[in-house]
């Protein structure tokens, strides 16, 4: 049975909860260990979970639950692949290293079998993760030795696949001949196929498929429409909409499984308790208005003002969003038939509600994040050399919004508070980055105006903080430009749609139709025309 993280064994799942709160350094250095390990990986034996941690991170276990805990190989192969794949993601494409790694389209080509194949091969002990290369994009790639080590341990699994690949190909192929001979006579099948020859395209390259996808699918994280991006890439409306829908997809392929799952996340009502227990006030739009120096003063202005039961509710419904668009992007892989663009968007509208609620949840505890730094350091963040001040709070905002994340809203114990839990996570980090140990020099008296106010969206991880781009457009507009998109038709939808209402939270286009009485076909237009608008003039104002 695997864990609500995904994982097989529960003790994986906990290792990878134990990287949750790591620098980027030791993130990449447990990754380079853990691909260097990774070859060893017997399915035929079974391995304690301390040898494992000993392997990756070089620290002992101390505790005797963990060195009792045992997994076989067959299910550390499966769980070792995706923390592979989930620490790759948190570092980002990394550069790619030819003497080291091979791409999967190049191992597909060796082994004669389908790139999906290659894929689905993940768990039996071929992880792959992002690189990026010297054009720019990104591929999948697997290290060598672990490439070396399948191929030795499955000689069956390949030649099974290689000829259910070859049978396809040849299956394929027959249709094609059938195609092209089928006909009354002879003279009409040559002008049929002379007619197809004429009209086939020229074949494209790879790199140029690549380039094409890519642009498709950043065109459709900015809203710009499919008929200005079909003209764009030079392609069909059907080939512009499936790249499209695959680029949505393969963002919410991305990301992690929720930390903290409801335990009563199937009940009906729960959608209406968290609802109301979600619903967004305008704190965050206030916060992006303010300059730096103000935002540092309310930010110390807001320790011990909230109320710790309405944060614990906020966090409980941030938890039950992502939740819910876990099980949802799990339901939608597994129907089968082609993924529908409304089970993308329902994913998409809950993620968005979960980033803004993390949002605002962060705004909360930003108040002991920021005290428990200053003790950390012992100087106010106002104080620092001017190079360190965004340092500062980058760090207290990822420390803030990782504590966020952990929380459990659900336990009672004895000091168990967000407050807590927010100093615990700073102090933590700061420990962790020998920079901040020494700081010296003069004290600054007053804060630069050429400071940057502070983006509270940094905090939301980026496949989702895409998601939120309409909302940063219109945190950017401010007096006659606000009032003119609001004299937009559509606007109360546009509202209604990303969360901007107060109080609210982002809808679906079903559950928006179902509020405004309309079926989304009579307004989504509308609503396409006012984020464009918006991105156009935030892009201006700047």
């Amino acid at each position: 049975m695997r864990s609500a993280d995904g994982y097989r064994t529960a003790a994986i799942a906990l290792v990878h909860r134990q990287f949750e709160f790591a620098s980027t350094e030791v993130i990449r250095r447990h990754l380079s260990k853990l691909l260097t390990v990774y070859p060893e990986f017997d399915p035929s034996r079974s391995y304690p979970l301390s040898w494992f941690v000993y392997r990756i991170t070089g620290v002992a276990a101390e505790d005797k639950s963990v060195e009792d805990l045992v997994i076989s190989g067959a299910d550390l192969l499966a769980d070792a692949s995706l923390l592979i794949l989930r620490l790759a993601a948190r570092l980002g494409p990394e550069a790619f290293e030819p003497e080291l790694d091979i791409t999967a389209d190049e191992i597909a080509r060796q082994l004669g079998v389908s790139r999906r194949t290659v894929q689905r091969w993940r768990a039996a002990g071929l992880p792959t993760r992002l690189a990026r290369f010297p054009n720019g994009g990104a591929k999948s790639v697997c290290r060598i030795s672990i490439f070396n080590a399948f191929v030795l341990r499955n000689e069956a699994r390949i030649e099974r696949a290689r000829r259910s690949s070859a049978s396809r190909q040849r299956g394929k192929a027959k249709d094609i001949d059938d195609q092209s001979t089928g006909g009354s006579d002879s003279a009409g099948n040559g002008e049929l196929v002379q007619t197809r020859s004429e009209c086939r395209r020229p074949p494209r390259s790879r790199l140029d498929r690549v380039r094409v996808a890519t642009m498709i699918g950043r065109g459709g994280r900015w809203l710009i429409p499919l008929v200005d991006l079909e003209v764009r890439v030079d392609r069909s409306r059907a080939v512009v909409r499936r790249l499209s829908l695959q680029a949505r997809v393969d963002d919410l392929g991305v990301l992690e499984a929720p930390a903290f799952v409801p335990p009563n996340l199937d009940r009906p009502e729960a959608a209406e308790v968290f609802g109301v227990a979600g619903l967004l006030d305008g704190e965050a739009d206030e916060w992006s208005r303010l300059s730096f120096a103000d935002g540092l003063e309310a930010m110390r202005r807001s320790l011990g003002v909230e109320d710790h039961e309405i944060n614990r509710a906020r966090i409980a419904a941030m938890h039950f969003a992502k939740a819910r668009a876990h099980q949802e992007y799990n339901e939608m892989m597994s129907r089968p038939g082609p993924i529908r663009e409304r089970d993308i968007d329902r994913v998409e509208s809950d993620l968005r509600w979960w980033g803004m609620l993390l949002e605002r949840a962060t705004i909360s505890g930003l108040g002991p994040g920021v005290q428990r730094f200053e003790q950390s350091v012992g100087r106010r963040i106002e104080q620092l050399p001017i190079q360190r001040v965004n340092d500062a709070i980058e760090l207290v905002i990822n420390g803030v919004s990782h504590a966020v994340q952990a929380f459990d809203p659900t336990r009672r114990t004895r000091g168990h508070s967000l407050d807590r839990l927010v100093g615990l996570t700073v102090s933590r980090q700061v420990a962790r980055t020998s920079a901040w140990s020494g700081i010296t020099g003069a004290r600054r008296r007053s804060i630069s105006d050429s400071i940057p106010s502070v983006s509270m969206l940094g905090c939301v991880p980026a496949p989702v903080r895409s998601l939120l781009a309409p909302v940063r457009w219109w945190r950017i507009l401010e007096g006659r430009d606000r009032s003119e998109i609001e004299a937009m038709p559509g606007f109360e939808a546009f509202l209604l749609r990303f969360g901007l209402q107060a109080p609210g939270r982002p809808r679906s286009l079903i559950e928006t139709g179902r509020v405004i009485g309309l079926p989304s076909t009579r307004w989504s237009q509308d609503v396409h025309s006012v984020a464009r608008e918006t991105r156009r003039r935030a892009i201006r104002s700047r």
